[in-house]
């Protein structure tokens, strides 16, 4: 096992030849690959990171052939995504340190967000005709999304605003895409590829603040959809606030699926929220 190191903001380690994210700032351990071969001497392994830091949370995405490995050891289902590995859905399991992190008052609220958000008329790209040019990102676009991010996200566990960050981000194949509004970047996203399937992550969606609410992030989400299709994507997911009902229906709108909550998973504003999953199938004519 590598040295584990304190830090406000994410660091990454391999455990058990395993890469994990972790950090102070969410006091949480997230395993970024779904590659465990052995889930009881990993599981012992995360705890002992998790102990020495005083982490609350474990989080981790996996195949549901480990799932009952891992429920032994007292995890508990969150989310899924059924058919993201193919024959097997991507699982979603937590193990709380921290037992008063592991419910919260909020349930009902999120239920009902849910509930609106599906209950939302689906989203079509008539609703959007500003002379907006959709694209993707590369290295001369660094400085504009550093500022757009900068703007958007003032308390994240990743530096998604330091122009290194973006550069060896972009190098390490994080692709991402924007909304080009007279040669000015005023919404932008970011894709992480699975290197354990043909899939990918959307995040960090940012939109400058006066284009906010003029179905800009829509029409962005939509083009990046078709962006992926052409690279062979099967499915894409994301996570947003359980507590954003906007946000939370433009994906709804734009077809996704909802597949469940991580709870009390991300600190902002010195409060733990929870994370709405919905995802979405691409490739056609699979099961």
């Amino acid at each position: 096992m590598t040295a584990v190191s304190s830090s406000y903001y994410d660091c990454v380690e391999t455990v058990e030849f395993n890469q994990i994210r972790h950090g102070q700032l969410n006091s949480r351990i997230y395993v970024t690959d779904a590659t465990i071969k052995t889930p009881n001497t990993f599981h012992d392994a995360l705890l002992q990171v998790a102990l020495s830091q005083g982490y609350g949370k474990i989080i981790a995405k996996i195949k549901d052939s480990q799932l009952l490995s891992f429920l032994k050891k007292g995890y508990k289902i969150e989310a899924t995504v059924p058919g993201y590995f193919g024959a097997e859905d991507a699982v979603f399991i937590s193990y709380f340190l921290d037992k008063e992190r592991e419910n919260s008052e909020l349930v009902s609220q999120y239920d009902d967000i849910v509930s609106k958000a599906l209950s939302s008329s689906p989203w079509h790209p008539g609703k959007f005709n500003e002379p907006v040019q959709f694209r993707s990102c590369n290295l001369t676009d660094i400085r504009a999304l550093s500022k757009l991010y900068g703007h958007v996200y003032t308390n994240y566990s990743s530096p998604v605003s330091n122009e290194e960050f973006i550069k060896n981000s972009m190098n390490d194949g994080v692709q991402y895409y924007c909304a080009d509004y007279m040669g000015v970047i005023v919404a932008c996203l970011r894709v992480e590829l699975d290197s354990e399937s043909n899939n990918a992550r959307i995040y960090d969606l940012g939109v400058m603040t006066k284009f906010q609410n003029q179905g800009i992030a829509s029409a962005l989400l939509n083009k990046v959809k078709q962006f992926l299709q052409q690279q062979s994507i099967d499915y894409i997911y994301t996570l947003c606030l359980a507590t954003s009902l906007p946000v939370n229906k433009i994906f709804a709108q734009q077809q996704y699926e909802y597949g469940g909550r991580l709870t009390n998973n991300n600190r902002i504003e010195d409060e733990f929220q929870s994370l709405n999953l919905w995802f979405l199938k691409l490739k056609l004519g699979s099961d």
